[in-house]
């Protein structure tokens, strides 16, 4: 008898549930029908009047006659009107989702130029990808690039109340298969003959750098003696030239050989002079003669 209740209440819930998932598609669909620009234009006027007509009859069908179901019958009812909306709906979904789909097949499409370009980039004795896998890879991202053009362009020609030549699968499906390549090359593990032939590099590529460091510091060595060796000189100079100055500056005129200093006038000096003494012993003499004669007089 327990087990009998509960398997009831459970049936009951079940059936609840049933119901409501049914009454909420059928009013959820009319509006989207009747409202959204979208779903009317992925709908031919034969399958909007069919949806439309199936509808009506299982909102009656609900209102009238569905008390006392099972949960066995709504779920039934709903799989059989999906099936009348299911065309339209898968229309708006491919619709909605086509522009992200696109944007992430044009992604890994960008990922595997960058991943092929820096392989490229690299010297043979640097890569350890086969020259035929990046080839398939290459191939294939190729074919990808070729299919979605193509299948873009048909998509567009389409109207949108057809069933897309463009789907979401597809693009995912290509994507997931270009995607799996690259990674598997990306992360393809690094053969030890790799290793060392990048370590030996390596170590050159060090040695290289150290010894123009070495280089350009013995150069600045130099150029740093150069500049005070060339100071230093800059100051002797300077200093012979402040002595030179000095010495003369104290140095006293040297007497030609062969002169004589005297205190004595040039002769033309002393014959200048003995007319002058004539002329005073001339000018005294009338002086004395006048002397001479008061004197006889007296």
């Amino acid at each position: 008898a327990v087990v009998s209740t509960q398997s009831t209440g459970d049936d009951k819930r079940e059936t609840e549930k049933s119901r409501n998932n049914l009454e909420s598609y059928v009013i959820n669909m009319k509006v989207l029908l009747e409202e959204d620009e979208l779903y009317r234009a992925a709908s031919t006027e034969e399958e909007l009047e069919k949806m439309q007509e199936a509808l009506r009859a299982e909102t009656d069908w609900l209102e009238e006659e569905s008390w006392g179901e099972t949960f066995v019958v709504f779920n039934a009812r709903l799989a059989k009107i999906e099936d009348y909306c299911d065309p339209v709906t898968k229309r708006v979904d491919e619709m909605k989702a086509r522009p992200s789909a696109i944007a992430d097949l044009k992604q890994a499409f960008n990922l595997t130029e960058q991943f092929l370009q820096k392989i490229y980039n690299q010297t043979e004795e640097l890569r350890y990808h086969t020259a035929t896998e990046l080839e398939n890879l290459e191939k294939l991202m190729t074919s990808t690039k070729e299919w979605l053009e193509t299948t873009t362009a048909a998509q567009d020609a389409l109207p949108k109340n057809v069933d897309p030549v463009l789907k979401l699968e597809a693009m995912t499906t290509k994507r997931t298969a270009l995607e799996r390549d690259l990674y598997y090359l990306v992360r393809k593990p690094i053969p030890q003959w790799y290793k060392d032939k990048l370590k030996t590099l390596m170590d050159a590529l060090k040695n290289s750098t150290k010894t123009e460091e070495t280089t350009k510091t013995e150069e600045g060595k130099k150029t740093e003696e150069g500049k005070k060796n060339e100071e230093e000189e800059g100051k002797e100079e300077a200093k012979a030239e402040e002595t030179a100055e000095g010495d003369k500056s104290e140095e006293v005129p040297v007497e030609a050989p062969g002169e004589e200093k005297t205190d004595e006038k040039p002769a033309e000096e002393k014959v200048e002079e003995k007319p002058a003494e004539e002329t005073t012993s001339s000018e005294e003499q009338p002086k004395q003669e006048s002397k001479d004669i008061e004197k006889e007089e007296l």
